[in-house]
């Protein structure tokens, strides 16, 4: 039963009168603000349920040697040419280069993603759902920066630096690289981007972390008709140095060589990996030496005077 007695207006020696309040209720319009946290909400929800499932990585084909050192093998013997190869391939794995990617047409261009050219690029496969690339900066690292260039699309940029490869031991790198659930349970990024489509780049500062591989995931709000590309990733120490940089002249043709190309005389001779040359076969019999030809002859007369 409803009180009437709380809506009566009573007046001195007058009827009672019973008023009623229509009341009306507004609704404020959802903010912006609101807006993009439910999508940035979207976009994490759908980013775990990605993590949630397992993604196998293809190893990347170490970068070639430049045309000036082939070059400059081809003025060399064969145990100092088998050296230059030898160091070469050390130097190339000291340096950093992409190691792992989850798909791409062309594995061989992978290193385009740190060549320190945004003209060059580097495409995963359509039908991949969750494009990752794993870098290897080549030795421990300290940095407080990444950052990454890439076809504008809506969805999460997960970065992460890991001072060893999930799932394996002695510092191996396998041909492929499986990345499980409960690996990525216990893996903790040290940041992620939320790209709404229009920005196409991320970056991220976090406190000094050391590591030696760099990995990042890409997790799009939808699925495309159109292969996801990145044209650049960059990785910053405390000192704002660059250390995907030593990978340029690895990435250029250059037409020079320098002197740090080619190992100096102690690196050559020290090296194990050598094979021994056979020692030189004595020489074979063969028909003696003939003699010199003689001088040749002229005769010169001589006139001797007589006395009369």
């Amino acid at each position: 039963m409803i009180d009437l007695g709380r809506f009566l207006l009573r007046k001195k020696n007058k009827r009672s009168t019973i008023v009623f309040v229509d009341m009306e209720i507004m609704r404020t319009p959802t903010s912006l603000l609101g807006k993009l946290g439910a999508s940035a909400c979207g976009l994490f929800l759908a980013a775990s349920s990605v993590l949630a499932s397992d993604i196998v990585l293809q190893k990347v084909p170490l970068p070639t040697a430049p045309a000036s050192v082939n070059a400059a093998r081809s003025h060399m013997g064969p145990q100092a040419s088998f050296a230059l190869i030898n160091y070469n391939l050390k130097d190339i794995q000291s340096k950093a280069h992409a190691l792992y990617v989850s798909s791409g047409n062309d594995l061989k261009v992978a290193n385009n993603m740190i060549d320190n050219q945004a003209s060059t690029s580097f495409g995963f496969s359509v039908e991949d759902r969750s494009p990752t690339a794993v870098i290897d900066l080549g030795k421990i690292c300290t940095l407080r920066q990444l950052s990454a260039i890439y076809s504008a699309r809506a969805g999460v940029v997960d970065f992460y630096v890991m001072r060893s490869l999930p799932g394996t031991k002695d510092g191996s790198a396998p041909e492929t690289l499986k990345i499980d659930s409960d690996a990525w349970a216990s893996m903790k990024s040290v940041g992620a981007v939320i790209d709404d489509g229009t920005q196409g780049r991320g970056s991220i500062e976090f406190p000094a972390t050391t590591g030696r591989y760099v990995m990042l995931k890409w997790t799009p709000a939808t699925h495309a008709d159109s292969a996801f590309t990145v044209a650049e990733v960059t990785a910053t120490g405390p000192s704002r140095e660059n250390l995907l940089a030593s990978n340029v002249n690895f990435s250029s043709n250059r037409t020079t060589l320098d002197s740090k190309d080619v190992p100096d005389s102690k690196d050559v001779a020290d090296s194990k990996d050598i094979p021994e040359e056979a020692p030189p076969a004595p020489p074979s019999e063969g028909p003696p030496p003939t003699l010199p030809d003689p001088p040749p002859f002229t005769f010169i007369p001589q006139l001797v005077p007589t006395s009369d």
